[in-house]
């Protein structure tokens, strides 16, 4: 894709980093996107228990670090699967990779996936891109200016009922869930069952927490998440104006409970992990 037409796609004041982070993204998402098909156990890395790895996770990641590598050189990276993990120094920016989100679709060849980098510093995530490879479609987001999709800023706007509300959340799978009891937890799935227009697991977790920041869905919420999954998506809520907490409504936790919503939404989440 043409230095051009990168940038077309970010906001009008987008860093040259970010137009760098955007063009990897979608050259590694070519790679990703021409080689989906369906799997068979022998291209298959079981990680962990029901975690799986493909080969394209891993080409994927190589691809991106090579950019980023040749770009940023005084950063540090960390890559979910740690091809090429560098450490820069405790002071330097951290640049967070996750080459397939949603490898469990991937592995299976449902086309529902993405890929997300995201840049922090001094603790704080403040630059970061997710990229739904199968639909095309870039988010992007940097601290202080905006999030945006495709060119378009993203503005989340009230609603005035909860049963209107259509939420994503993850469905763990044993053991995943650390934040809460299983009980807490599938106490919130049932009460979004009976009182919201619907639940959503898409497999994703960054892009359905970049869902909330255009309004695709009004909330999400899911245990055992890393930074990886949800960095860039995070900062995507919060710039346009959503908010992203864990699930009590205070910071995220050890454990990566994520827990992202429309204003207007995320108190009534946050009250379906309280105890009964």
């Amino acid at each position: 894709m043409s230095d051009q037409i990168i940038p077309s796609r970010l906001g009008p004041d987008a860093s040259d980093r970010l137009i760098t982070l955007a063009a990897t993204v979608v050259e590694a998402g070519v790679l990703a996107r021409a080689s989906l098909k369906r799997r068979y156990s022998s291209q298959m890395v079981s990680k962990a228990p029901r975690d799986y790895q493909t080969e394209i996770d891993v080409a994927v990641e190589r691809l991106i670090v090579e950019r980023v590598k040749a770009a940023f050189p005084d950063y540090s990276i960390i890559g979910e699967e740690a091809v090429g993990n560098h450490e820069a120094g405790p002071d330097a920016p951290r640049i967070y990779i996750d080459p397939i989100d949603g490898t469990t679709n991937y592995a299976w060849g449902l086309p529902h996936f993405g890929i997300v980098i995201s840049v922090v510093e001094q603790g704080e995530v403040v630059c970061g891109v997710v990229y739904d490879c199968m639909q095309d479609e870039l988010f992007s987001a940097e601290k202080g200016k905006g999030a945006w999709l495709n060119g378009e800023r993203l503005h989340l706007s009230a609603f005035s009922d909860v049963q209107d509300a259509l939420i994503g959340a993850g469905l763990p799978i044993p053991t995943q869930v650390k934040s809460v009891s299983e009980e807490t937890y599938h106490q919130a799935l049932r009460r979004l069952m009976a009182n919201t227009a619907g639940v959503r697991r898409l497999g994703s977790a960054a892009l359905s927490t970049a869902y909330v920041a255009c309004g695709r869905l009004d909330g999400f919420f899911e245990d055992g998440l890393s930074l990886h999954d949800y960095g860039a998506s995070m900062l995507l809520v919060r710039e346009a104006g959503g908010l992203v907490t864990g699930f009590s409504g205070g910071p995220i936790g050890a454990f990566g409970d994520v827990l992202a919503a429309n204003p207007a939404l995320h108190a009534w989440l946050v009250e379906g992990f309280q105890p009964a």
